[in-house]
């Protein structure tokens, strides 16, 4: 089967007086297949929302190729727009209408039969808020909404920015399980670019990560962390001044065996297996009270792939941009409904408390 998006070389300039170019996208390449939920990540500005805003129309390009469920967009966007449900970067909406009265109005003008109201209502957590004004809702919740009405169409592609802004642990978990089901029961191809690594580690079949407007790997999320895993074991002793000897030990023992001491604790890389660490000590005299193997998780990998990982003494954000080596008129979109009210700050748990 065909992927259901593919971009090839997709270039991206925006030009700024007094200053020079930014190239938001240089070149970037993208495969999602169908079917499944396709994590897209990347730094503070790597292209992430100005890629999906592309797919969608809503901006030009400057080069590259685009097709969705194998159509050229944006040309041929509207023989396929029926088919996408989208929520791209902070969701508004009319702040005196209740969430069903919303979604009725949505519903009616795309022609979307309104049991679908109802079902969407129940998907996304919200029948209880139902009949509740818009204003009083927590940024979760309008979230939830956002994604409520991306699903009123039943799409088989869903597209969304940050679909965990604002919920609760609780509320995260529901997403998940929605987006899990919709992709893996229901057939639809489910695309996030998301900051949250953990949550994309337990929801994401795949992924794309890149960073300053290319690719940099793509492919199955755990094929991908096993690829860069490098397990570490982590090495405590009762004495911290055991801590150079057995340093030295280890290396005179095996000279590619990597042994780093890290405050009150050795990190040991390299070694052929556990007992090969705990055995070399013990010949030395040296006997630890702790040994713990680290694998790494999404986090360290793309804090790794990125280049964002902190050098020692440096404290890097996860979203912060790095350097990384180089290896038609837009169409309207109804991405969300876009009145005069922006999101209110807050979680669905500071909600549930006022």
């Amino acid at each position: 089967m065909p992927p259901i998006i593919e971009i090839s070389g997709l270039r991206k300039t925006y030009r700024r007086s007094f200053r020079q170019p930014h190239n938001a996208l240089d070149g970037l390449d993208l495969e999602v297949a169908a079917g499944q939920v396709h994590g897209f990540l990347g730094p503070n500005g790597s292209g992430k929302t100005t890629t999906l805003r592309a797919l969608l129309g809503l901006i030009r390009v400057d080069g590259g190729t685009m097709r969705i469920f194998g159509q050229e967009v944006p040309h041929r966007l509207p023989e396929v727009v029926g088919r996408i449900g989208a929520v791209v970067e902070s969701p508004q909406f009319f702040k005196h209408f209740s969430g069903r009265l919303t979604l009725q109005l949505l519903a009616e003008s795309a022609g979307v039969p309104k049991e679908r109201v109802e079902a969407v209502l129940e998907q996304t957590g919200l029948r209880d808020a139902a009949k509740s004004a818009v204003k009083g809702y927590s940024l979760g919740m309008r979230q939830r909404l956002a994604v409520a009405q991306a699903l009123l169409k039943q799409p088989e592609l869903l597209i969304l920015d940050e679909p965990a802004n604002g919920l609760d642990p609780a509320g995260i978990h529901h997403m998940r399980e929605l987006l899990q089901w919709l992709a893996h029961e229901q057939g639809v191809t489910v695309v996030v670019s998301s900051h949250l690594l953990s949550e994309v580690q337990q929801l994401c079949d795949s992924m794309t990560i890149v960073s300053r407007g290319r690719r940099i790997v793509d492919g199955s999320v755990a094929e991908i962390i096993a690829g860069h895993s490098g397990a570490s074991l982590s090495v405590r002793f009762p004495d911290a001044a055991s801590l150079p000897e057995a340093a030295d030990a280890l290396v005179n023992a095996k000279p590619e065996v990597g042994a780093v001491v890290e405050r009150d604790r050795l990190v040991v890389t390299g070694a052929p297996e556990a007992a090969w660490v705990t055995r070399t000590l013990a010949d030395a005299g040296i006997y630890l009270s702790e040994l713990v193997t680290q694998t790494k998780n999404l986090e360290s990998v793309f804090l790794e792939l990125t280049g964002t990982a902190p050098q020692p003494g440096q404290t890097v954000q996860v979203g912060q941009s790095v350097a990384v080596p180089q290896t038609a008129a837009p169409i309207e979109v109804p991405v969300a409904v876009t009145p005069d009210a922006g999101p209110q700050a807050g979680t669905e748990a500071e909600e549930a408390q006022r």
